[in-house]
């Protein structure tokens, strides 16, 4: 066994390994959000998803590289000429920017501009709350954390994925209001179009 744990110490070394955190995924997308404005592309969005505590490992060509920590993908959205983009960052790499079948992705953020800035996501309310503690209720550590792009103007929403669901032991009185609420619609968006487009991503190596 010890040969074993040996063995693949030394293969990883071989390899290279590198360790980055959420500051480094924060400064990959701030240089690439910079590039967006220099190319005067002033409206665009980013989405940040990260489960508290979850490491990722990949074996890149020469190297391997873990999250330091908590994993983070970040996702950017912005319009072209020739149509919509997105564009994944993790604590990796960049990946290679995809052009999107459709612009469904950046017209919702622009017609629905107002919402977004302004609605408020509301706690988790249980049905059965009896105003003692309850242990078993315990949020769980998934997060979406959105900032808005609009030239000058950038603003920021932030929820735990816990506020938007019903599967507590009491049932959750926020549950419609929150699913109803545009973030939450938009964040149910590029589920839809990650679920056909991620695969087309290739990390920049």
């Amino acid at each position: 066994m010890k040969k074993i744990v040996l063995l693949s110490a030394i293969c990883i070394t071989s390899l290279g390994f590198g360790q980055n955190d959420e500051g480094y995924v924060d400064d990959l997308t701030q240089e690439f959000t910079q590039k967006l404005g220099e190319r005067n592309i002033t409206n665009y969005y980013t989405v940040k998803r990260y489960c508290s505590g979850m490491i990722e490992m990949f074996k890149l060509p020469g190297r391997v590289c873990t999250s330091k920590g908590t994993y983070f993908e970040v996702y950017v959205v912005w319009k072209e000429e020739d149509g919509a983009f997105i564009k994944k960052i993790d604590n990796c790499s960049l990946y290679y920017s995809v052009r999107l079948s459709d612009d469904k992705l950046y017209d919702f953020f622009i017609s629905n501009r107002n919402a977004l800035e302004s609605e408020v996501l509301k706690k988790y309310k249980s049905a059965t709350y009896s105003g003692e503690p309850e242990l078993r209720k315990k949020p769980q550590p998934c997060f979406r954390s959105f900032q808005f792009t609009e030239g000058e103007t950038t603003y920021s929403k932030s929820y735990n994925l816990f506020d938007i669901s019903n599967d507590s032991d009491g049932e959750n009185l926020n549950y419609e209001f929150n699913n109803r609420l545009k973030v939450v619609i938009l964040d149910s968006m590029l589920d839809e179009v990650l679920a056909v487009s991620e695969d087309k991503m290739k990390r920049q190596i």
